[in-house]
């Protein structure tokens, strides 16, 4: 053998190794320059509604943050479901995220049939706002606090209406009424905007919604609220009653909004996507268009904390809905 043919395989062997090495920094490089083109937001409710509003400013934030251009795309019905199928047969590659609330972790033990895995199937970023559930009538409903609203329901069982705009409402309703041992009907809508215009109109009678959904109706008087599910009383409501107050102190839902990616989404994306929402976060612009809404900035969640979150929450649900069941 030559001294040339002796050093084909060294050079083969040498070829195949920079090969290699260049196939497996292409991706690094690639996710380093991320994102490369727009990004969409899926959110499973209304344009207009809590949820929307703060995945906006995020997605404003996002974009300015990481140059280029984050979408929102309003995917409403089914509680939140529809959204939350579409993103999680996704490609995980970044470029598909959702923007959601408590629907994802309570649709799985209040809807029949879903094919998601609310715990396996998506990479949680971080929770980034939240709005306690506050209890809210028609502004001519006959009762001004509490005590006048629960005599009002047990005089005239089943002649009231309470908008469902997803399922923490409706979990919301049927652990009251099992509570308090009223009757109330269910008016299912796909997202809180459009519910809460029919209320204002008089078309349904009372609502257990997000604060930062109806803040404007009550800051209008278009709406009443008689109790707000939160550990002391809103700042901004301080007539309002919470609900350990009226004598309900496991009555608490503290309606969240976070980011998901699809599951296998590669980690630098979720770790650049987070660097950016951790400077959203801490700004008092930020807190400021929060405020306005009803809601408030969350600045010390993190992956870690949000999958804890979501696990927790599933928990609690799936023990809360087998209850409710029992109950009829």
């Amino acid at each position: 053998m030559t001294p040339v043919d002796q050093e084909k395989p060294t050079m083969f062997k040498k070829i195949l190794f920079w090969g290699a090495a260049l196939a497996m920094a292409a991706p690094s490089a690639a996710l380093a320059q991320y994102p490369e083109r727009p990004v969409k937001l899926v959110v499973g409710f209304s344009a207009g509604g809590p949820t929307d509003i703060a995945a906006r400013l995020l997605a404003k934030h996002l974009g300015e943050n990481l140059k280029q251009p984050f979408v929102i795309d309003n995917k409403a019905g089914a509680g939140g479901n529809l959204a939350t199928n579409e993103v999680a047969r996704s490609r995980a590659d970044g470029y598909t995220g959702m923007v959601t609330g408590m629907n994802l972790t309570i649709n799985p033990f209040m809807t029949e049939g879903l094919k998601v895995d609310s715990q396996q199937d998506f990479e949680p970023v971080r929770v980034f706002a939240t709005s306690p559930t506050i209890l809210v009538v028609r502004k001519d409903f006959p009762a001004e606090n509490f005590a006048q609203f629960l005599q009002e329901l047990k005089k005239n069982p089943g002649k009231y209406d309470a908008s469902a705009q997803g399922a923490s409402p409706v979990l919301a309703i049927q652990l009251f009424k099992t509570s308090t041992g009223t009757d109330i009907s269910s008016i299912p809508y796909k997202g809180a905007a459009p519910a809460m215009i029919d209320l204002v109109a008089g078309h349904v009678d009372l609502s257990f919604a997000s604060l930062g959904s109806v803040m404007p109706y009550l800051q209008s008087g278009k709406l009443k609220a008689l109790a707000i599910a939160a550990p002391a009383r809103h700042r901004d409501l301080p007539q309002v009653q919470t609900f350990t107050e009226v004598g309900m102190p496991d009555f608490r839902f503290d309606s969240w909004v976070g980011l998901l990616y699809p599951k296998g989404t590669p980690p630098e994306v979720l770790q650049k996507v987070d660097a950016s929402m951790a400077r959203l976060v801490g700004t008092s612009e930020f807190a400021k268009a929060l405020d306005a809404a009803g809601m408030q900035p969350v600045k010390d969640s993190t992956p870690a904390s949000f999958k804890q979150l979501i696990d927790q929450e599933m928990q609690l649900y799936k023990r809360l809905a087998a209850g409710l069941d029992k109950k009829g």
